[in-house]
């Protein structure tokens, strides 16, 4: 393990310059930005995307439903600590104005063309079971947009990439968000494909997928598909990376990656994602002895269930990284008898074991622990335990035959973690008890991106519950080097007004500085208004931007 670790806390702060060697390339904080609004929840500063041609960032605030415009033209030349201002642009208003007859429900995700003329954004009707939309706006050079138009996408469009200048994708991710029972819709999961110039598009989904012998052909795969589901229902693209002509979509309940041919529209492959395997790789899954205490189950594995994806290119060949976060489907309400979880909650203070009986606790577990309910899906080896995540990221070669894994993580994130924050380790964006996370997710890889600084490749990988974003040279994808690891939330104290109680008792609330980072945008030196590589971080639960410079 290489690189540099801090932390904002000045006890800890001295005793991290020991932990390890300094790197030659390291982040800081160079300037902020706060909404003004926090949610324990999350859901506020999500999503962010940088338009160079006019040097602003635009950020999708899912509290207000707004999307912010950050001026970046001012952190030329002024240093560290700057405050960002922002213009609030109610796109609702706009979006309804121009078209009634689109029921708006929500807006999920901004991207902006690399030409910087245009900006997309993913909006999701009211109703969960209608197409969303896309909207187009063409970018003035003050960072004001201008509405160019609507179109169709699929269900619950959520993340939104442009792959060229004229064509934007959306990931539709189709959730069964009134759950499972009969007349009850199940949408279809898809990628829409959209055409700035003619404003159409087409919706590729997975019903080729459907016929018995496809579906057999996947779970043998080890793709994971609830048993007596569709694949083409079951599927809920999650996120999306382009490579040329190529795009690579994660279905994270699924724990697959799809590969998507844009010119002909039409899938090519699906690949899973793989698993962690702790029987190799150690594991902290007790949250009750309030430390870092790594260990190796046999028969334990982590569904990786990837989020976030990126896409790079290492001479010639294309690799993909991704954060494995894991993901829980919970649809319905327990009531109207609709309600589902996939979640499988074991206490070992009580006596309980693992779904196979594996794990018990003479293991030395005396805390709750949440698996994977895999007895209700197909995919999945009965004889193992599964967890949900890879508290990990990892790196796969495209070749001809699908995708190979060259390298993940592993325990990398736990351990840096641990080392750094003592008091603080898989702590929640909640809270900030220590050890709360370790039987569920741990620190919870939420994002990924990449970019060049002085000639090599690096991966940005945001840990959504701890906090803070992982640096990685992956300048040789098989063999990447921890480099950095910044986190700029301040554990040491709380926001007035953010605590919440569960029967007397304080539950949650809300740190101060920047917690739960969900987009991440980078900014590569040449055209960076500094003259250095930056990374943007949207922070979802306390409603903030950072602005990381690279040097």
């Amino acid at each position: 393990m290489n690189g540099k670790i801090r932390n904002t806390c000045v006890a800890l702060l001295l005793s991290a310059a020991v932990l390890t060697p300094l790197s030659a390339v390291t982040m800081h904080k160079s300037a902020s930005y706060s909404s003004g609004k926090y949610n324990v929840d999350g859901g506020v500063m999500e999503i962010i995307a940088y338009n160079s041609a006019n040097n602003h960032a635009y950020s999708v605030n899912g509290q207000s439903g707004v999307l912010a415009a950050l001026d970046l033209s001012v952190l030329g030349g002024n240093g560290s600590g700057v405050v960002l201002s922002g213009e609030d642009i109610d796109i609702k208003s706009l979006v309804e104005n121009e078209d009634p007859s689109f029921n708006y429900g929500d807006m999920t995700s901004v991207a902006v063309s690399p030409d910087g003329k245009y900006l997309a954004l993913a909006l999701q009707a009211e109703a969960y079971n209608e197409p969303g939309r896309i909207a187009i706006f063409r970018c003035d050079e003050d960072g004001l947009i201008i509405f160019e138009g609507l179109i169709e996408s699929g269900v619950q469009p959520d993340m939104i990439i442009f792959a060229d200048n004229n064509t934007v994708l959306t990931a539709d991710e189709g959730e069964p968000r009134e759950g499972y029972g009969k007349g009850i819709d199940d949408p279809e999961g898809s990628v829409t494909i959209a055409y700035v110039d003619s404003m159409t598009s087409v919706q590729v989904g997975f019903e080729s997928y459907d016929t018995a012998s496809m579906r057999s052909s996947l779970v043998a795969e080890n793709i994971v598909i609830m048993k007596n589901r569709l694949p083409s229902e079951d599927f809920e693209p999650e996120y999306i990376a382009v490579s040329g002509t190529k795009a690579y979509i994660t279905l994270q309940e699924a724990n697959a990656i799809a590969d998507l041919d844009i010119p002909s529209a039409s899938f090519t492959g699906i690949y899973s994602a793989g698993f962690e395997d702790y029987s190799k790789t150690v594991i902290d899954i007790d949250k009750k002895d309030e430390a870092y205490h790594p260990s190796n189950y046999d028969s334990l594995r982590g569904i990786r269930m990837p989020d976030g994806i990126a896409a790079f290119c290492v001479d010639g060949k294309t690799y993909l990284v991704t954060a494995n976060e894991g993901d829980a489907r919970e649809w319905g309400d327990e009531d109207d008898g609709t309600f589902y979880i996939s979640e499988d909650e074991r206490d070992f203070g009580d006596g309980d074991t693992s779904p196979t009986g594996a794990i018990t606790a003479d293991s030395g577990l005396s805390g709750k622990v949440v698996f994977f309910a895999s007895s209700d899906f197909d995919g999945l080896d009965p004889e193992k335990d599964y967890i949900f995540g890879g508290r990990s990221f990892t790196v796969y070669e495209v070749n001809e035959d699908g995708l190979y894994e060259v390298f993940t993580s592993g325990d990398d994130f736990e351990a840096i973690t641990a080392e750094l924050y003592p008091d603080f380790y898989n702590s929640s964006n909640d809270n900030a008890v220590l050890d709360d996370r370790s039987g569920k997710k741990g620190p919870e890889a939420e994002s990924v991106t990449t970019g060049v600084v002085n000639g090599h490749i690096y991966a940005f990988v945001a840990l959504e519950r701890t906090g803070g974003v992982m640096m990685y040279d992956v300048t040789n994808p098989k063999k990447p080097v921890f480099e950095d690891y910044l986190n700029t939330r301040d554990f040491c104290s709380v926001i007035p007004g953010s605590e919440e109680y569960d029967d007397g008792e304080l539950d949650k609330w809300v740190t101060s500085g920047d917690v739960a980072p969900e987009g991440l945008a980078f900014i590569s030196a040449e055209i960076s208004v500094t003259g250095r590589a930056m990374l943007l971080v949207a922070n979802e639960v306390s409603g903030t931007v950072a602005v990381y410079e690279i040097y």
